[in-house]
């Protein structure tokens, strides 16, 4: 479900809004109907548009079955948008007192209000309405109607107002509360907006930071997420030198490093096997720049692994996508066909100056020549 709807009746007429009515209520209240349609073209005509929704959804109320006006309730939408903020505040109240009582499906109620916000995306009340209908959703247990649209749409809808980073936050975390624990794709890309995009206090980044990384377990994602600016907000701390550590491919500093603050890692729910599976990834990836081939062996040394589990730890490292590698059972060897590191950190970066300070010094030489 989209939560972009068309304003359906913006245009409705007294005469089909009267027949709506008149077909979905018993003919005991035809004529309450009726005396509505009196008023209706001059109640519009004099652009009294909190008297018309008010009569509106009274009238509504005499019908059984609401699921077949949603031309009229997209009119009374509609009508709230010509409301100044203080009364179209009160309509909307009204409006959703409407809507929690009404006996229709779950799924009515969710689509009505997901429509009513983006009737009034644009007004003053559009914070407070996203948070309503994320109340909603979850009390009616229709999330998954619009968590889709929503995180594929976060930065758009983030951008529709002016906030703070704690406000960004609370809307993020109230979407969060909506996600299932299952769908972690919806899980991670929240987390990753988090790290990426907001300034947040030490303690709340390396929670985020920790969920992200014990959901998403990539190492190159572990790579990408240390490069982002708000990285240097846990940078001197036991998680950043942990990480350093990891990605250097350093198995016994790692290992050290797990004992020595096993009780503060259990803490914030680091999962530590899961730094040491990543640094094995590292280690590998570290030796496929050093020689063409390893045995076994040589590997299973190096990562510290048994050696049954060699082949097993050279597809994780090929899956992390830095290194291209050929296992030869018969062999008992593993062929490096090429490496390619996708992320450069500082020391990277000096290295190809200078190679590329040389050879510009190169080409300069043979122009003189």
């Amino acid at each position: 479900m989209s939560l972009h709807f068309q304003y359906l009746g913006q245009g409705l007429s007294s005469q089909k809004t009267m027949e709506l009515l008149q077909k979905h209520c018993s003919s005991n209240h035809h004529n309450k109907i009726s005396d509505f349609g009196t008023v209706f073209d001059e109640l519009l005509e004099q652009q009294k548009y909190k008297e018309l929704i008010l009569s509106t959804l009274e009238i509504i109320n005499l019908s059984s079955d609401k699921t077949l006006l949603q031309p009229i309730y997209s009119a009374i939408q509609y009508w709230m948008t010509k409301l100044e903020p203080k009364e179209q505040q009160i309509t909307v109240d009204i409006f959703f007192k409407h809507i929690e009582q009404i006996n229709e499906e779950a799924i009515f109620k969710t689509k009505i209000v997901a429509q009513l916000f983006n009737t009034l995306s644009s007004s003053q009340l559009s914070q407070n309405l996203f948070l309503k209908l994320l109340e909603c959703t979850k009390r009616w247990n229709t999330q998954q109607l619009i968590i889709s649209p929503i995180i594929s749409n976060i930065k758009e809808f983030l951008n529709l107002w002016t906030l703070t980073g704690p406000e960004i936050l609370k809307i993020l975390n109230a979407i969060s509360d909506l996600i299932d624990p299952q769908d972690q794709q919806y899980v991670i890309q929240i987390s990753e907006y988090i790290l990426r995009n907001i300034n947040i206090p030490q303690e709340q980044y390396i929670k985020t930071f920790i969920n992200f990384q014990n959901i998403n377990q990539s190492f190159l994602k572990l790579c990408e997420i240390t490069q982002c600016s708000n990285y240097q907000v846990i940078e001197k701390t036991q998680v950043a030198s942990l990480i350093k550590l990891v990605l250097a491919g350093d198995l016994a500093a790692v290992q050290a490093l797990l004992e020595k603050e096993d009780a503060y890692f259990k803490s914030i729910n680091l999962n530590t096997q899961q730094y040491l599976n990543q640094t094995r990834i590292a280690k590998f990836i570290q030796l496929s720049t050093q020689k063409q081939s390893y045995t076994y062996q040589e590997i299973a040394e190096a990562l510290n692994i048994q050696l049954e589990k060699v082949e097993i730890w050279v597809i994780h490292a090929i899956q992390s996508q830095n290194v291209s590698a050929q296992i030869d059972q018969s062999q008992q060897r593993i062929f490096i066909l090429d490496n390619f590191k996708k992320l450069l950190n500082k020391d990277d970066w000096q290295n190809l100056h200078k190679k590329l300070s040389v050879l510009l010094t190169k080409l300069k030489s043979v122009q003189t020549q």
